[in-house]
């Protein structure tokens, strides 16, 4: 489709300057109808690319490629939102390491990156310190 209107609207404008001006009983101006012809003209024109490009956009997303890939990435979308929820599931599960809630040993040492870790014993433990996940160290009395 192109924006140059085509000859068969053009001749048909002709015939209607042609008409408006040599009717012997119009009642209206010349040049208004010869712009309203052409406006419709135009119109009409508008509307059949417009009617082309719908019927193309249409064809393409009935492809049967296109339909493949809307598939295919339709999968894809659903395995990584299962897969993060099974992630997120997953470490809503894991426990953050012990959570006392009552009174713990006040030892505090550092642990094989040099990190100060508190024993998360009860006071007055009569074993090594431990920190809850895996650290411990001698007592000291």
């Amino acid at each position: 489709m192109s924006d140059q209107p085509e000859a068969m609207d053009v001749e048909q404008a002709a015939i209607n300057m042609d008409r408006a001006m040599h009717d012997p009983g119009r009642r209206s101006d010349a040049m208004g109808d010869l712009f309203s012809a052409l406006g419709a003209a135009a119109q009409q024109m508008a509307d059949q690319r417009r009617a082309a490009r719908e019927a193309l956009k249409e064809a393409r997303r009935k492809d049967p490629v296109t339909r493949a890939n809307r598939a295919h990435r339709a999968r894809k979308g659903w395995e990584n939102r299962r897969a993060r929820e099974a992630r997120e599931r997953l470490l809503a599960e894991i426990d953050d390491g012990p959570r006392r809630t009552g009174p713990v040993c006040d030892e505090a040492n550092h642990n094989s990156v040099g990190s100060e870790v508190s024993c998360q014993e009860e006071p007055g433990h009569e074993f090594d310190h431990d920190d809850g996940y895996g650290t411990t160290w001698p007592r000291e009395d």
